[in-house]
């Protein structure tokens, strides 16, 4: 087996629909993968279920509707301190079959390592989750209304993420474990007129603690998501929505100590999942996924989360860089900001503008051209570039090789894989991920990866 680490994410349902080894023949055979990424434990459809956006050339060809959950047997030993004991996947379709038991020992026998994977999805649309006690985990919004993610401060549902890591880590033949990082704080959400979190009796007792005036903060947070949604309604104020708004930041001043708060939290969060992994072997591996809006698309969150300061907390990263659909990705994210934020620019102007401060100019193209020309390949070699740079650390570029998008976007085509793959590497890569899902993937897609890897000699 190569050196170079070629990982895949995967879920239980393409070992489901095409037989453990078949998958493997094909994982190995066409792509050279020696690493699975599997999501053991998911609701969500993009990282755990059939395809999202059209079927591929293999699998079953018809939606799984995935209600999600567990796709392993949870040991009841290690879920003595969470409420959430009963949380098995209970579709019919994968009935009598373990993720982890039934595959670990075949990968293993071909020298295949497995890693359990887990993304902390931002959308409050990849629900909602069955699991019945789960809605005690849930967060509050700004309004006080129960939002529709768990908060990141209930200790049960920190409970809850340490006896599932316990689980899998003293029970399954594992190499380690993943996380993505796919969360946003609450000011973010009101930017694209999302449901926030960070409201809940935890972050208000954390906000007393600090000596953050909790009732200024929560009216500064109204007063900008009013402010915005008046501007997608259409209102244009004289002085402008983008000036009203920074207005509303200098006259709560606690919307940004709760940004730092919500911020700590989460970093404390991932954290704390890293020194769990070492507790129980220091030879487990953590690697940490980042999430495209937090590393390119979003400069809020480009300056919240500085790569430098991840360095210490994982082993290895994989940044998720699409650069196929990251064209149409850049330019919706470019119209959300641009119907709210920047509301008082042109669409183009908005457009441009958040190219420019991001640094996207060389590797974007025009807005009305964007969705169907897709990121330039180089996107990929200068960001990989980047993350080792800042954390000194093996970074595995996260290739699109089936991702979908519900827009026009670029087809994603075995010459655009080769590209991002090669781009990767002579960005300084270690390895490569192989994403979002294999049951997305098109097998000449997959193909085109093992293809580059054989260019460059590494298996």
């Amino acid at each position: 087996m190569s050196d170079t680490f070629v990982g895949i994410q995967i879920g239980a349902i393409s070992f489901i629909d095409e037989g453990v080894e078949e998958v493997l023949d094909i994982l190995q055979e066409k792509a050279g993968v020696n690493a699975l990424l599997i999501s053991a434990l998911s609701w969500s459809i993009g990282n755990a279920g059939r395809a999202a956006f059209g079927f591929p050339d293999h699998g079953a060809q018809e939606a799984d509707h995935l209600r999600g959950g567990a796709f392993f047997a949870p040991d009841p030993r290690y879920y003595s301190k969470t409420s959430m004991k009963q949380f098995a996947a209970p579709d019919e379709l994968y009935e009598g079959f373990d993720t982890l038991v039934d595959v670990i020992p075949a990968a293993r026998r071909r020298g295949i390592h497995v890693y359990t994977y887990y993304c902390e999805t931002s959308s409050s649309a990849i629900r909602s989750i069955w699991q019945p006690g789960f809605q005690h985990f849930l967060d509050r919004d700004h309004r006080g209304r129960m939002a529709t993610r768990p908060s990141l401060l209930n200790p049960d549902y920190k409970a809850f993420w340490h006896s599932v890591f316990a689980d899998w880590l003293n029970n399954h033949d594992l190499r380690g474990i993943m996380w993505g990082i796919e969360r946003q704080s609450p000011l973010m959400d009101i930017f694209r007129g999302d449901s926030s979190t960070g409201f809940d009796e935890y972050y208000v007792a954390e906000a007393r603690a600090r000596n953050i005036d909790i009732e200024r903060a929560i009216a500064g947070y109204c007063a900008i998501d009013d402010l915005l949604q008046r501007a997608r309604g259409g209102d244009q104020p004289k002085e402008g929505v983008f000036v009203l708004l920074l207005r509303q930041l200098l006259r709560h001043p606690e919307v940004l100590l709760w940004e730092k708060m919500w911020l700590e939290s989460h970093q404390a969060f991932y954290r704390e999942l890293y020194g769990l992994v070492k507790f129980y072997d220091p030879s487990y591996e953590f690697g940490i996924g980042i999430w495209q809006v937090i590393n390119t698309y979003n400069p809020y969150l480009r300056a919240q989360y500085d790569q430098s300061e991840y360095a210490p907390y994982a082993d290895w990263f994989k940044p998720v860089l699409y650069h196929t659909p990251a064209g149409a990705r850049f330019a919706e994210f470019a119209a959300s900001w641009g119907a709210g934020v920047l509301a008082d620019a042109s669409p183009d102007g908005a457009y441009d503008a958040l190219a420019t401060v991001l640094g996207l100019e060389a590797f974007a193209a025009p807005r009305t051209e964007g969705p169907l020309a897709g990121f330039k390949p180089a996107y990929v070699k200068e960001w990989t570039a980047r993350l080792i740079k800042e954390t000194g650390k093996p970074v595995y570029p996260g290739i699109g090789v089936g991702v979908g998008h519900h827009g026009a976007s670029k087809a994603i085509t075995p010459s655009e894989i080769r590209e991002g793959v090669h781009a990767g590497f002579d960005g300084g890569a270690s390895g490569v991920m192989i994403s979002r899902n294999y049951s997305e993937a098109e097998l000449r897609n997959l193909a085109a990866v093992g293809e580059a890897l054989r260019e460059r000699g590494l298996i």
